[in-house]
């Protein structure tokens, strides 16, 4: 088993796993958009930029129309500074574990997307938002900057991952209802993404199978498509290839 990104501990919501030989394919999605559902708590803002963190500074609550006019500033390519109560590595250490023993942490700014920013409920102190993101985007440091941003401060006080590319948590499974082949099955997962699905006789998919030399297969190119997944007459995949220079290469064997 794998999965295809993490959430931070107080988050819910969607998490891809895959299982066996598709654990393989985990880098096609890095690169998706994120869709997030969160809660903006106003008037405090938190170490952790979360609740699980201990307020670091207060301000007035800001009035709804400043935080209308401060929104449009997430939108496109923006710079942020992602919470020092994170995953990411600062010489070789997490920054998390270096925050956790008071050690000040210099996080660097990095550029993320911000595709769509909707503002869905506004009951002070608390902002709820629907936000559709790049990868590498921390949602939490939003929030501060948000705060910053409308003359006040303020946390995530609640995060939910709503939608990862094409999938979203409306059709997730529980955890504890997973069982074998009652997620996505192998073609439906690449369509899904965008990947070509093409059929070729079952003979050549056994070869497929067995890692033959592409060169010796009569197998159709397409430019347009840089991976494809054949499958044998059945449906049952045999292999993904990806498109080189012109040339097939074994990206999976199934």
């Amino acid at each position: 088993m794998g999965h295809a990104g993490t959430l931070d501990p107080f988050a819910t919501g969607l998490l891809l796993a895959l299982s066996g030989k598709l654990t393989r394919s985990v880098s096609l999605l890095s690169d998706m958009d994120k869709e997030y559902e969160a809660v903006f708590r106003f008037g405090e803002e938190t170490d952790t930029l979360d609740t699980e963190g201990n307020v670091i500074a207060e301000a007035p609550v800001p009035e709804y129309s400043s935080i209308q006019k401060s929104v449009v500033v997430f939108s496109g390519t923006i710079t942020q500074i992602p919470p020092a109560f994170s995953a990411i590595k600062i010489n070789g250490k997490r920054a998390y574990s270096s925050a956790r023993k008071g050690l000040d942490v210099e996080m660097p700014e990095r550029q993320v997307q911000i595709r769509s920013f909707e503002l869905l409920n506004w009951n002070p102190p608390d902002l709820g938002v629907k936000i559709r993101c790049s990868k590498g985007t921390y949602i939490r440091s939003v929030a501060r900057d948000l705060g910053l941003e409308s003359g006040s401060r303020a946390f995530c006080r609640s995060l939910r991952r709503t939608a990862i590319g094409p999938f979203s948590v409306d059709n997730a499974l529980p955890p504890e209802t997973i069982k074998q082949n009652n997620g996505l099955l192998p073609v439906d997962f690449f369509q899904s993404i965008g990947v070509c699905v093409k059929t070729v006789p079952l003979d050549i998919a056994g070869r497929l199978r067995q890692g033959f030399p592409v060169s010796r297969l009569s197998i159709p190119l397409s430019s347009e498509d840089r991976l494809t997944l054949f499958t044998d007459d059945n449906g049952i995949p045999a292999a993904l290839m990806e498109l080189k220079n012109e040339k097939l290469h074994y990206s999976i064997v199934f």
